[in-house]
């Protein structure tokens, strides 16, 4: 697939790109990565990234039998999330909750499917581009006191979940991330691989340190977030950073940076709570969305200062 824009596509004037995933997206970094990249080496387009990620979240509907709560599905919400975010774009990352954390089963995967392209469907009936990443790769190495967690193949199946998962889970996302990177042109505008790609970053840092830690095994920390964004821009925009680590040091501890993320967790919070989920988790301190609006068009000014004269960009 050709990128959407680069060297002979200039972007347009604006762009509004909503992305919708489990705890991964809700957490943000990448999204907030992307942001920082493109107010540094873009400033003349105005694109809006709006993150609508939801712990727990599936595309599936599945949820194991011990998880505190019914896991929320992206299909609860997505007519609403259309609707008040009217998207150029719609990039989701399902996949790591839809599996719920069990050996591969035909069943499961099957509604992962029909939930991921029953979702497609929709995004594109909505007028908008409809854009899939793979699942990122589970870490076991990376599992807090993973020796006593990890169950192996032939447990009850109500013996697994997110606290106890199937030892390799991995080989369960590898299916389904090949899966996402088969999708025709007929089922999605594009696919964005990250799953691979954060593999091979962890295994390039742990051959030069074999105790290092991707995150706790599901949620990657901010190196794997640099991963997930020069994937994106990549694949999206025909941009290759030279490196994700070279990506996330220039951010890290920047001022620059602090204050896009600050900015992107303040609307970020705002938009998920004013779309609604049925996660009982709200997410804390959300202002009403034209207050956080408001609040955020204050930081603006000073974003483009930072981002006009700062020394931390990430990439050319």
């Amino acid at each position: 697939m050709e990128p959407f824009y680069g060297k002979d596509k200039p972007l347009p004037e604006s762009l509004r790109i909503v992305f919708l995933g489990d705890s991964i997206t809700d957490d943000g970094t990448y999204i907030a990565y992307l942001d920082a990249y493109f107010r540094q080496h873009a400033p003349a387009s105005r694109i809006e990234l709006i993150n609508l990620g939801v712990s727990s979240e599936t595309a599936s509907g599945l949820s194991e039998p011990f998880h505190p709560f019914p896991r929320p599905c992206v299909h609860d919400r997505l007519a609403r999330a259309l609707a008040e975010t009217r998207p150029d774009w719609v990039v989701v990352c399902y996949g790591m909750n839809d599996a719920i954390y069990h050996p591969l089963s035909e069943e499961r995967f099957d509604a992962y499917k029909d939930g991921l392209l029953r979702l497609l469907g929709q995004i594109r009936q909505a007028g908008a581009k409809a854009i899939a990443m793979t699942p990122p790769p589970f870490d076991p190495a990376s599992l807090p006191d993973g020796a006593n967690r990890l169950l192996p193949e032939g447990r009850p199946e109500s013996a697994y979940s997110y606290e106890t998962p199937y030892a390799d889970y991995e080989q369960v996302l590898k299916r389904y991330a090949d899966w996402v990177l088969s999708l025709s042109e007929e089922a999605a505008d594009a696919t964005v691989s990250i799953h691979d790609e954060l593999l091979a970053h962890v295994a390039a840092e742990r051959a030069a340190d074999p105790a290092y830690l991707s995150g706790d095994g599901i949620h990657p920390f901010a190196p794997g977030h640099a991963v997930m964004a020069q994937s994106i821009l990549r694949t999206l925009f025909g941009v290759a950073p030279e490196s994700a680590e070279a990506f996330a040091a220039a951010m890290e501890g920047s001022a620059y940076f602090e204050l896009v993320l600050q900015r992107h967790r303040l609307v970020s919070a705002a938009w998920k709570e004013h779309v609604g989920h049925t996660n009982p988790n709200k997410a804390e301190g959300a202002l009403p969305l034209a207050e956080a609006k408001a609040e955020a068009q204050a930081l603006e000014a000073r974003i483009r200062e930072l981002a006009a004269d700062s020394n931390a960009s990430p990439t050319s």
